[in-house]
């Protein structure tokens, strides 16, 4: 028996096909069928113009975009042998940026995503997490709202914000402005505090233990109980391999397959379209299913995104869970709840760091249009996972621009020799709200898939 479902409330739209033996999922397939190019767009553009272009690839992670842009620039400027000068300010800001855009996603996952398909396992009424008008849904989207207001202040909008350029950024908060920003991150904290986690920031980040569950409250007890309930701790396993491309003051790179490495060669990351649509129609054949191309690292798949960030980082609470839980849908909620804890501390002490009376900018000596021959590329922790820009100027326009998000990692196609990640975390679901529901923990983003 075959199946397949539309999966939408997801940034984008994807189709879940499931095939079923013996009221199991024997095999699963996820297409990402709207095609959005921007990476042809791009081709023949001013360098410049890209730090414009690629925020809009996703209106959930365009800072990450943004941040990743920039740095692929400032690393084309490195391989000329014109390493540009960047400023702890400047530096700084941009980290707050993307952690806060973080922050503000992890938040309307857990509510408007994860959660209410996993309520919906033992209740058909959501009561206060009702979309639109349940206290609880309403108060994670003002929190979000908020918190993102602190974004705005050194942005100047969200999303699609584009103050970040090679050399710095086109920012300069005043004593006020920072103060504010710390107010807006003080309410998401005060927010974790009574409805996510039900204890102070403080104790939660002091658990380093499966014992720690107990100590809960609120929605994150909630979310426990329902999970072991329905045996999310045992459900949505895959390879248990985990890869983080950037580094952060909070995020180390690194990747674990039986053991944990630091240091990764960029050179062994390979993209797979076997299974991908072409623009040319002629390529295209019975194989080819989605616009989701698949990548892997040394010829092996890999999971990014929070579980992974927090093992390869070593947050002992999420190390701990996984030690029991594996890279189970529980597991895998649970880290990006806690990487919420750590960004919010975390954010807050990084805007106390910022020198108001630093540069924001230091203009290069070089423009990118007088660049005869030059590539860059640079990596990001987004909220989802590892993100990777990789640019080539030519004549002083952009030859070519691959991107390569952390939903191609996660939920890109099989290869040859392996399901992907996803793929493998599906099969073995005993019904179809639990495939969608591992679906959902590796939050789609077709949108970023299909750029």
């Amino acid at each position: 028996m075959k199946t397949i479902d539309l999966v939408e409330r997801i940034e984008g739209e994807a189709k879940l096909h499931c095939t079923w033996e013996n009221e199991k999922v024997k095999d699963a397939r996820i297409d990402f069928l709207n095609f959005r190019g921007f990476e042809y767009i791009l081709e023949g553009k001013s360098p410049l113009d890209a730090l414009v272009y690629t925020p809009r690839i996703c209106g959930i992670c365009g800072q990450a975009h943004l941040k990743a842009t920039v740095e692929a620039l400032e690393n084309v400027y490195e391989n000329i042998n014109e390493k540009l000068q960047i400023t702890t300010k400047a530096k700084l800001l941009r980290e707050i940026g993307l952690n806060i855009e973080i922050i503000d996603s992890h938040i309307k996952w857990f509510y408007m995503f994860i959660l209410p398909d996993i309520i919906k396992l033992d209740s058909n009424d959501l009561g206060i997490y009702t979309p639109l008008k349940g206290t609880r849904w309403l108060e994670a989207q003002k929190n979000a709202s908020e918190t993102i207001k602190a974004l705005a202040i050194i942005g100047g909008q969200w999303p699609h914000t584009s103050y970040m350029l090679p050399g710095g950024v086109m920012s300069d908060p005043t004593k006020l402005d920072l103060v504010m920003m710390q107010n807006y991150l003080q309410t998401a904290i005060s927010f974790f505090e009574k409805s996510i986690s039900g204890i102070s920031l403080e104790n939660y980040l002091s658990f380093d233990s499966v014992e720690n569950l107990e100590n809960l409250g609120s929605d994150l007890k909630y979310f426990k109980n329902l999970s072991f309930k329905y045996s999310l701790e045992n459900y949505g396993k895959s390879y248990d391999r985990f890869i983080t491309l950037g580094e952060s003051t909070l995020f180390r790179s690194g990747k674990i397959k039986q053991r944990l490495v630091h240091k990764l060669d960029f050179s062994k990351i390979v993209e797979d379209n076997s299974h991908t649509f072409s623009i040319n129609k002629e390529e295209n054949n019975t194989k080819k299913h989605t616009w989701s191309k698949s990548v892997s690292y040394d010829e092996n798949f890999f999971e990014t995104g929070p579980l992974s960030r927090a093992i390869i980082s070593n947050r002992k609470f999420i190390k701990e869970l996984h030690k029991n839980f594996q890279d189970s849908v529980f597991t895998r909620v649970m880290a990006r709840v806690d990487e919420m804890a750590f960004l919010l501390f975390e954010t807050n002490n990084l805007i106390s760091q910022i020198d108001i009376k630093e540069q924001s900018y230091i203009k290069p000596k070089t423009s990118l249009k007088d660049i005869v021959d030059a590539k860059g590329m640079a990596v990001v922790e987004a909220c989802r996972g590892s993100l990777l820009h990789n640019i080539t100027i030519e004549k002083g326009l952009i030859k070519s621009y691959d991107v390569i998000t952390p939903t191609v990692w996660n939920l890109g196609p099989e290869n040859k020799t392996q399901k992907g990640i996803a793929q493998k975390a599906i099969i073995g679901s005993p019904n179809i709200e639990i495939a969608k529901i591992v679906l959902r923990s590796f939050d789609v983003c077709s949108v970023c898939t299909t750029h």
